[in-house]
């Protein structure tokens, strides 16, 4: 074998172990992303669903950002955790809205009630005790005087106007009417458990054909009201859009629920319009937003969006920083420097989000 073959034989030798390598560096990569993919799944079913930072977890990833490595690490088998304590009850709490009404009673002292003129107030010792009063029914009496002119007593009466109702001859005042609307779409209470409710609580008797019948009138006004808002939000310049699934009844499954979704189009310090879909497709944002809207909607990366922004000149895409920080958040093994860095400044926008300085970056 003469030397030019041994040269030629040698060069294929390290052209074939140089493809080796690669193809084995290939398969390592792609061994990592799967590996990566399946500690994903992992955290996801069987990991905890809070993905909050404290301040101490934060700075434990952020340090030594700046060292320069040329060399990875060796990669260590992490120590076994210890088995988390079960969380201890804490010390009971109330809360309150800051608006919640306040009725004061003041009690004087008996002698000060007999002789106030000697007594000076100095202070006042105040306590406060949460309490509820239960619902209750009244009647709205309203009083509208007729007057007529003394000198002038051949001339009509003089009275006020009546004010507006739901519907002419109806005996529901708004009171009643929010409390069956309430019950019915809040609360999941049908209309002949209210009637139990009402007469067997309260002595009162409303029968539920009647109910039926204010129902309709009320959702006739406040169709009105939300096709203003829809057609306040079709002509704004930039939205926030979302879908949360809800489980509805379908008589068509054989006693299977059928899987829906509440559309939810918000301008933040405007409107916000919700409109119920059983699909999650592009042609509801047609239905939600309108074929001719033009502007920016801010959204999450679910497909349906990309495609009704694909068909309009006018549209354009807002990412969400909610959903942007989840994938930073998954990455804290992989890079826990980088990745505590952007969860760093993701924190910082969101500081100044609730300080007023910025627009809302989703749900």
């Amino acid at each position: 074998m003469t030397p030019a073959t041994l040269q030629t034989q040698l060069r294929e030798l390290r052209e074939e172990v140089a493809v080796l390598r690669e193809a084995l560096e290939q398969s390592r990569r792609e061994n990592t992303i799967l590996r990566q993919k399946l500690d994903a799944l992992a955290r996801r079913f069987f990991g905890k669903k809070s993905e909050q930072l404290n301040a101490a977890q934060l700075e434990l990833l952020l340090s030594g950002l700046g060292e320069q490595s040329g060399e990875r690490p060796e990669e260590k088998e992490p120590p076994a955790r210890p088995s988390p304590r079960p969380a201890r009850p804490g010390p009971r709490r109330i809360r309150t809205p800051e608006n919640l009404e306040v009725v004061r009673q003041v009690i004087e002292p008996e002698v000060v009630q007999a002789q106030p003129e000697p007594w000076k107030c100095i202070g006042q010792e105040v306590s406060r005790l949460l309490d509820y009063q239960p619902g209750k029914f009244f009647w709205q009496e309203t009083v509208r005087p007729k007057y007529v002119r003394r000198d002038q007593r051949l001339l009509p009466p003089v009275v006020a106007p009546a004010t507006e109702r739901v519907a002419d001859h109806s005996l529901a005042a708004p009171g009643l009417l929010a409390q069956l609307l309430v019950g019915k779409y809040c609360d999941h209470l049908p209309f002949y458990r209210q009637e139990q409710i009402f007469w067997q609580r309260h002595q009162v008797f409303i029968a539920r054909q009647q109910m039926v019948q204010w129902t309709a009138q009320s959702v006739r006004l406040l169709s009105g009201i939300s096709d203003f808002l829809k057609r306040e939000m079709q002509g704004s310049a930039y939205v926030q859009v979302d879908e949360t699934p809800v489980r509805y009844q379908d008589p068509n499954l054989e006693g299977r629920c059928g899987q829906g979704y509440l559309w939810t189009a918000l301008v933040p310090g405007r409107c916000v319009v919700y409109e119920w879909h059983t699909s999650r497709a592009a042609r509801c944002l047609d239905s939600l937003l309108g074929e001719g809207f033009v502007g920016k909607v801010q959204c999450d990366g679910y497909s349906a969006y990309p495609a009704f922004a694909k068909e309009k000149s006018g549209v354009e895409l807002l990412g969400c920083w909610a959903h942007a920080r989840r994938n930073f958040f998954e990455a804290q093994e992989e890079a826990p420097r980088v990745a505590g860095w952007f969860l760093n400044q993701i924190g910082l926008l969101y500081r100044k989000r609730h300080a007023g300085h910025l627009y809302q970056f989703g749900s």
